[in-house]
Formats: structure tokens, C-alpha cells, sequence
């Protein structure tokens, strides 16, 4: 057996995948303190996770053998390795879907720096299912991982060899090798400051723009409150008022104090913060962490992108084109052997990410056909129509000519040079 339940095992809970360093950090009383699954409450942090996780579950992860004729990787193997295919794309375990298992693998790398799947064999050795584990430790002299994954009979713990466990890490490791760092261990000091605005902001707006006084003590003695008078107190009274006031100073909008010379401001309002410039920094500061451009995110504030579509292009070339290739990677090498190398490979397909506005997905089939790299039906397939009678031959654009030739003169056999067997395009 390559690997090995554990009858009783568990894992420390704040092992699942990261070290402790990936949690709160205490900036003080007066800011507020942001880690973990608690800083998706930051609006613009939510959205690029939430895009990022949403945009690796619409990939497709295809297991793949050559074509005969083109020696191209364009069939999926649905033969006798159909049941990996059903795996990896429709439901790696009785708990959740391929798509929802994409889209956890790439909040356990944002959050903890690493995801684990533990590949469950039959006695065979076929892979019988994917689990997602919810805890994860690597024990460097053994080896081996510890990994914990949730069943519909409740966690199982089990030892198992590298083999046997698809590790996904962000792309910073610890000096180990092993582990990846986590994103949010970066965005900290950023997600501090976006939710001590955002705590500012509601204060703010609960107050309605109000200061904050400081009130003097009267001579004889009267107490104000702004413009109107709340009466009048002896010596004693105010000093009680003064004590009950104070010990919550933070949520008052007056704080009345004895032997005070006048009244003043000791707060400073939103426009003195500049609350909403802070704002629109910590946007931009998150969609860098995160790799995702600003309106992606929905701020289209000086932006430099001239359409949707060249934003979303710098997406999937700058941030999801390099985490498919380290994904491919690591299945290739736990789900195929050396013997397929060059024969079979497991490929993540960005196909469906890659729509674009109506004029100009027409303009790219159009391209395809002229080249022959599409056919009439493969065009109508992509865009869900059926087939038709004689759509599935290949044709070549002869639009270009050599000086001279016949097909410029109109001379004999410019049909043959000009056309296919299906007729000259």
C-alpha cells in the first residue's frame, strides 16, 4: 500500500496548508485587524479572489492521447482511461464538483500557500477518487504527507507517499521547497489599512459627518452640547458625567471634561482623511497582489485599457496562463508515468475563457478557416450549432499568388490550383 490510514490521527487545526504566520496580525486597538477568511468583508479583496477562483472553475482539465493523424494532442481518451476523464472533469468525489474543486484549489493557495488532493487507488491501483484536503502537513524525513480529507462518513486521516498527493503551491516557497507562502501573507499590511478605512468610513457615515468636541466645564455650571444646552449640573453631577463619557470615548461624539478651558475638535472628519483617495490606493494595491486588473475588479477609474477584452487578455496572459502551466505540471507527474510522456498528457483548456464580443470572434473563425485550421463544422460546433452535410473538410485561402503564374492570367488549371476537393474558396 502506498498509503496508509491513520485510526485516530488529527491534525492541528491551523495546519491546514500554511504555517501560523498567515493570520491576523494586532496593529493596535484603533485598527482594524484583517486575516484569514474575515478580510473577504474588504469589498475589493473579495472580488478578485472570488475572480480568480471563479476563473480557474471554468477550466477543463482534459486527459489527452495523440491523434494518429496529425500527431497532435486532440482527443480525449474516453476509451479505457474514461473514468480518469470523469474525474477530472465532472465529479472527483461524491462531495463536490470538478469545478468546485478547481476553484477551492485556488483559494487554499491564496489563503494557506498550498492544496493538497490525495489520490485515492483501488486495490488495482487505479485511481478511484479525488479528495481535497482540508489539512495538510509534509513531513520532510519520512517523505511522506499528512493529510486529512472529509468524507461523507466524516475525516479520514492518512500517511501518504508523494505519489500519491497533487500539491498545489502558491508561487513562493518556503526555503524548504516544499511549502508555498500564502498571497494574504503579502496583502496584510494592504488589507490593515483598506479595513481601517472601511471601519472609518462607517463610523463616518453613522455619525453624519459630525466633530467630535471636547466640551469645557461652565462657571455656572451649565453644559452645552453644539447649540443646545442640556441643562444645568452641579459640580458632582458633571464630574460622574465626565467619568461614564470618558471610558468610551471613541463612540461619543462629545466628551465633557472638568477645569477645561473651551471647547475643541479632537476629531478629523472624511475629507480630512481623504478617506476615498485611501480607497481607490487600496484597489489598486489588491489587484496587484492578486494579479487582477482594476476593471476586472469594477473600477474603471484611470484605466488604461482601451476595451474589456484587453484587460481580460492580461488576465489570462499575466496571472491564469502561468498557475495552468504549474497545474499541468504537477498532474502530469502524479497521473501519468514516464512511458506516456509524448504519448498521453493531462491539459488544463482556457477554451472557454477566451469569448470574445461577436465581431470579433467572427473575425478570428473567419481566420481559422482560411488557414485550415478549423473546419466548417468544428466553427459551428464552437458555437453550438449542428453540423451540416460536406462541413468537415479543410480549406486553404488562395487569395495570394506568384507573379506570373496562371492563376493571374485566368490560364488552364487554375481550378486545380486554385480549389481543394472542396471547390475553390
Amino acid at each position: 500500500m502506498r498509503s496508509r490510514e491513520i485510526e485516530g490521527a488529527s491534525i492541528p487545526a491551523d495546519s491546514g496548508g500554511a504555517r501560523k504566520d498567515s493570520g491576523s496580525i494586532d496593529w493596535g486597538s484603533q485598527i482594524a485587524v484583517v486575516g484569514g477568511r474575515s478580510s473577504l468583508l474588504i469589498p475589493a479583496w473579495y472580488r478578485g479572489v472570488s475572480l480568480r477562483m471563479q476563473t480557474m472553475g471554468q477550466m477543463v482539465v482534459q486527459y489527452q492521447r495523440r491523434s494518429k493523424a496529425g500527431g497532435n494532442y486532440a482527443e480525449d481518451d474516453y476509451g479505457q482511461n474514461g473514468y480518469l476523464n470523469y474525474l477530472l472533469q465532472v465529479r472527483p468525489n461524491p462531495l463536490m464538483t470538478a469545478s468546485q474543486m478547481m476553484e477551492q484549489i485556488e483559494f487554499r493557495k491564496i489563503f494557506y500557500g498550498n492544496a493538497y488532493v490525495y489520490l485515492e487507488r483501488d486495490v488495482s491501483g487505479q485511481l478511484a477518487a479525488m479528495w481535497l484536503c482540508t489539512r495538510g502537513i509534509y513531513q520532510e524525513g519520512q517523505d511522506q504527507y499528512v493529510l486529512t480529507y472529509h468524507t461523507p462518513q466524516g475525516d479520514i486521516t492518512v500517511e501518504a507517499d508523494r505519489g500519491d498527493v497533487l500539491h498545489f503551491k502558491n508561487i513562493f516557497l518556503r526555503d524548504n521547497f516544499v511549502d508555498g507562502m500564502p498571497v494574504i501573507q503579502y496583502a496584510l499590511k494592504s488589507l490593515q489599512i483598506a479595513g481601517t478605512a472601511d471601519q472609518q468610513s462607517l463610523q463616518d457615515m453613522a455619525k453624519g459627518g459630525r466633530y467630535k468636541l471636547l466640551v469645557r466645564e461652565d462657571t455656572q455650571p451649565s453644559l452645552s452640547y453644539g447649540a443646545s444646552a442640556a441643562g444645568r449640573a452641579d459640580q458632582q453631577e458633571l464630574r460622574q458625567l465626565t467619568k461614564e463619557l470618558g471610558e468610551d470615548w471613541m463612540s461619543k461624539d462629545a466628551i465633557f471634561a472638568s477645569n477645561v478651558a473651551d471647547v475643541k475638535i479632537i476629531s478629523q472628519t472624511a475629507s480630512d482623511l481623504k478617506l476615498l483617495e485611501t480607497r481607490g490606493y487600496q484597489v489598486t494595491e489588491l489587484a496587484r497582489l492578486l494579479g487582477v486588473p482594476k476593471p476586472m475588479m469594477m473600477d474603471d477609474s484611470n484605466s488604461s485599457y482601451k476595451t474589456p477584452e484587453s484587460a481580460t487578455q492580461e488576465f489570462l496572459l499575466r496571472t491564469i496562463s502561468p498557475l495552468i502551466r504549474e497545474m499541468e505540471d504537477e498532474l502530469n507527474s502524479k497521473l501519468l508515468n514516464a512511458g506516456d510522456f509524448g504519448k498521453r498528457r493531462i491539459h488544463v483548456c482556457e477554451k472557454a475563457l477566451r469569448r470574445l464580443d461577436p465581431t470579433a470572434q467572427a473575425n478570428l473563425f473567419k481566420t481559422y478557416l482560411e488557414t485550415g485550421a478549423y473546419t466548417v463544422n468544428e466553427i459551428r460546433g464552437e458555437m453550438d450549432m449542428p453540423s451540416v452535410e460536406s462541413g468537415d473538410k479543410n480549406y486553404i485561402s488562395t487569395n495570394l499568388a506568384e507573379l506570373g503564374s496562371k492563376k493571374l492570367s485566368g490560364g488552364p488549371g487554375v481550378g486545380k490550383i486554385a480549389g481543394a476537393e472542396g471547390g475553390e474558396s
